[in-house]
Parts: structure tokens; sequence; C-alpha cells
């Protein structure tokens, strides 16, 4: 998972309890369950170039949800990437890079 995900916004590599009550641990790089923990908005993860592999099985809904809650302009772009060909994902990744870019 190290080969698509970084930690951002995080000084020290640390260990997080989630709202399942499971464990991510941080402190010894990128856990298994990284793709799992992104998708349910966890803000210390970002994505890497390469990582819309992880996400070309996605429907195009669940796409556009990940797309609007995307922190950064880089995981706006990764997303968007998985299904390039597709008029809804491209229009909402610029809607997304334009709010991200003016805040």
């Amino acid at each position: 998972m190290k080969k698509y995900f970084e930690i951002v916004n995080l000084q020290i590599p640390c260990s997080f309890i989630l709202n399942d009550g499971t464990r991510f641990d941080l402190r010894t790089g990128i856990p298994n369950n990284a793709l799992v923990v992104y998708k349910q908005g966890f803000k210390n993860l970002g994505l890497k170039e390469g990582a819309e592999e992880l996400f070309k099985k996605e429907k195009i809904n669940d796409l556009i949800a990940l797309i609007r809650k995307a922190r950064r302009i880089e995981d706006v772009k990764v997303l968007a990437a998985a299904k390039a060909d597709n008029e809804k994902i491209k229009e909402e990744a610029e809607a997304r890079i334009k709010a991200l870019q003016s805040s």
C-alpha cells in the first residue's frame, strides 16, 4: 500500500482508533487496510500517482463522492484518472479543484 498512499498533515506517524473500534497504526508504515480507511474519509492519508488503479472498479457515484470529499488537489487528480473518459467525473473533478484552489 506504500506505493499508493502517503501520510499527510501529520508530523509524527501514530496510531488511531477508528469509528468502528479498529486500530489504524501509521507508525510502521501504511497498513494493508489503507484503501478502506481512505474511502471512509481518513484525513491523514493522501493518494500517490498510480493509485488510480485501485479505483478503476468503483462505481461512478462512489467515485464522485470521493472526489467531493477529497482534501487535496493531488487526490482529486488521481481519483479522476481512474475513469478519465467519463464526463461527470471530469466535471466534478474540475469543480472540486477550483474549490480547493480558492480556499
